[in-house]
C-alpha cells in the first residue's frame, strides 16, 4: 500500500536538500566561507555570510511559487492556493526586513542552482563583495486556477509588490520539474564532446 499524502509531505526535507547541498559545495570551492541557517533580523536563511550581512535563500520551484515549474496540485486546491500566497508575502516581508537592517538578500530557484549553478555562484559572490542582488524584480507565481481540462490561469508578481498582479498567463497546465541531465561518458572518447 502506498504512502499517505501526510507521510509523503513528512518526507520532504527543509534543509540540506540537493539544491542546497550543490550551492554550498560551490561556494566553498570557491573560498566563501558562511554560515548555515544563523539567525538574522528575519529568520534563519539557508546560508548567511555574517561578516558581509548577506542572506542568501534556495527557494523551491514548488513551494515558492517558481513561474517556470510550479505545478498546481490536484487535491485540496484552497489549501494548496492559501499557502502559495502566504510564502510568496512571507518571502517578500523577510528580504524588506533584511534590507531595512542593512543586508543584502540573495533569492534563488532550486532550478537556477540545477541548471545555473555557475551563475548562481557569481551571483551570491557578487552580493559577498559589496554588489547588489536584483530579488525585489523576481517573478512568481501568486495564484493558479483551472479555466479547462488541462487548462490554467497563473497569476505572475514581483516579490516587491507581492499583492499587485503584473501578468496573466492562461495556457496549459504546468507538470514539468527542472532536472540535472546527466553527461554520461562514452568508452572510448576524451570525454569532450568538440
Amino acid at each position: 500500500m502506498g504512502l499517505s499524502r501526510s507521510e509523503q509531505m513528512a518526507r520532504i526535507r527543509g534543509t540540506n536538500t540537493s539544491p542546497e547541498v550543490t550551492l554550498r559545495r560551490a561556494l566553498w570551492a570557491r573560498g566563501l566561507r558562511y554560515r548555515l541557517h544563523a539567525r538574522t533580523p528575519a529568520g534563519r536563511p539557508d546560508v548567511v555570510f555574517s561578516a558581509s550581512r548577506v542572506a542568501v535563500f534556495i527557494d523551491g520551484c514548488f513551494w515558492h511559487g517558481c513561474p517556470l515549474h510550479y505545478a498546481r496540485p490536484r487535491s485540496r486546491e484552497e489549501f494548496w492556493s492559501a499557502k502559495l500566497v502566504e510564502n510568496v508575502e512571507r518571502d517578500a516581508r523577510q528580504a524588506v526586513t533584511l534590507e531595512s537592517a542593512g543586508w543584502q538578500v540573495v533569492r534563488l530557484w532550486e532550478h537556477e542552482i540545477i541548471t545555473e549553478l555557475e551563475s548562481a555562484v557569481e551571483l551570491v559572490e557578487r552580493a559577498v563583495q559589496g554588489g547588489g542582488s536584483p530579488w525585489a524584480a523576481q517573478r512568481r507565481v501568486r495564484q493558479v486556477t483551472e479555466v479547462g481540462t488541462g487548462l490554467e490561469r497563473r497569476e505572475i508578481v514581483v516579490l516587491s509588490a507581492p499583492s499587485d498582479v503584473i501578468e496573466v498567463i492562461e495556457g496549459p497546465r504546468i507538470t514539468a520539474k527542472a532536472r540535472v541531465v546527466k553527461k554520461v561518458a562514452v568508452p572510448g572518447t576524451t570525454g569532450n564532446p568538440e
